[in-house]
C-alpha cells in the first residue's frame, strides 16, 4: 500500500454494490471489503483488469472461512486480509497475504490488549478503530509498535482526515464516499 503517500484515503465497502463499483472506478491505493458475499465481491473484483489492492475483512464477509483453507483461497484472489483476531493474522501471513489487524480503542484496557495482540501477531499494518481515538493514542502506539497505522470509522469530514494524518497515521479508511474524492 505504498500508494497511500499519494492518496491516504482507502474506500471501505460493505459488499458488491454501487459503493464497490465507485471505489473500483476511483484512483485509490486499496479497497477494504468489510462485508457482503465474498464470492460476489470476488466476481466483481476479479473481472477488472487493473484495480486497486483488495483487502477483505474475513471476520465480516460471508462465504469464506477464516481458517487456513479459506485464507489460501483468498491469497490467489486478493492482496490482503483484515481481522481483529491474532490467529487469523498469523494464518494469513503464512498464506502470503498482507495483513491488517484492527484493534478497537474503546478504553485503556482495550488499547493495552490491542498492543499485546499486535506485538504477538506482527501484522504488516494496524488499523485503529474508531479513527477519532487514534489521535488520543498515537504517541502510545508509536512508542511500542513499529507498524504503519491506519485509522478507520466515524470519519465525517476532510478535517477529520487531516487531523488523523497529522497525528501520524499513514492513511484512513472510510465508507463515506464524499471523503474518497479528491483525497
Amino acid at each position: 500500500m505504498g500508494a497511500l503517500r499519494e492518496n491516504p484515503v482507502v474506500p471501505a465497502v460493505r459488499g458488491p454494490d454501487s459503493a464497490l463499483e465507485a471505489a473500483l472506478a476511483g484512483n485509490h491505493p486499496a479497497i477494504f471489503v468489510l462485508g457482503g458475499d465474498a464470492f460476489k465481491v470476488l466476481g466483481r473484483v476479479g473481472s477488472r483488469g487493473r484495480r486497486p489492492q483488495i483487502y477483505v475483512n474475513v471476520d465480516l464477509v460471508g462465504g469464506i472461512a477464516s481458517d487456513a483453507s479459506g485464507l489460501r483461497f483468498l491469497s490467489r484472489r486478493v492482496e490482503g486480509v483484515i481481522s481483529t483476531h491474532r490467529h487469523v493474522i498469523e494464518l494469513a501471513k503464512a498464506s502470503g497475504l498482507t495483513t491488517i489487524q484492527r484493534p478497537f480503542a474503546i478504553d485503556s484496557g482495550a488499547v493495552e490488549r490491542g498492543l499485546k495482540l499486535i506485538r504477538r501477531a506482527q501484522p504488516r499494518f494496524v488499523e485503529i478503530l474508531p479513527a477519532s481515538a487514534y489521535c488520543e493514542i498515537a504517541e502510545q502506539y508509536s512508542e511500542v509498535v513499529d507498524v504503519p497505522v491506519l485509522a478507520g470509522g466515524l470519519l465525517k469530514s476532510r478535517g477529520d482526515v487531516a487531523t488523523i494524518l497529522e497525528a501520524g497515521a499513514v492513511g484512513v479508511s472510510t465508507s463515506d464516499q464524499r471523503l474518497w474524492k479528491g483525497a
